[in-house]
């Protein structure tokens, strides 16, 4: 089986430095400051050392919204049926204790006209505090991945990574 990893580094309205590459790795020093500003952003204390590890090349910097129940979406893409995937999220901010759920939809005739919703769930086992989310997609469609503080107390910062075989 080969094996293909998918991520994505975004920065919207962020300045995010620090990456180094060294072959296949990627260390990040994530500064979470607004362009132009020293304040640090709705209150997320970045870390240096994360929690746990993600090897590989691919892997995304985001950002929990400030608001109640401020949920982070990503689209993990459109997948067929029949794929192992797996999540691997990790936190990147103090007191943050991220939860993380990757959901498909059916619409319409497929879905005997309702929405049918396959969830996925995890809290902790990617080590220390970080979820893992690992699944076979049961079905053709778009995965969202949805993270947030496992209270909804706390913003915080992520980064995850995408493997599908």
């Amino acid at each position: 089986m080969n094996t293909k990893t998918i991520g994505v580094i975004v920065a919207s309205g962020l300045l995010v430095l620090g990456g180094v590459v060294e072959g296949a790795q990627r260390g990040w020093t994530l500064s979470l400051k607004p362009l132009g500003s020293t304040a640090t952003t709705h209150g997320v204390t970045a870390i240096v050392a994360p929690q746990a590890t993600i090897g590989g090349p691919a892997n995304g910097i985001f950002c929990t919204s400030a608001v109640d129940n401020g949920v982070s979406v990503q689209e993990l893409g459109g997948l067929p049926a029949g794929l192992h995937v797996t999540v691997n999220v990790q936190s990147f901010s103090t007191d943050f204790n991220p939860v993380a759920a990757v959901i498909v939809s059916k619409m319409g005739a497929n879905g005997a006209n309702n929405i049918q919703t396959t969830t996925f769930y995890d809290d902790d086992s990617g080590g220390g505090s970080d979820p893992k989310v690992d699944f076979v997609t049961p079905h053709a469609g778009v995965y969202l991945l949805l993270v947030n503080d496992k209270t909804d107390a706390n913003v915080g910062c992520f980064r995850y990574q995408l493997t599908v075989q």
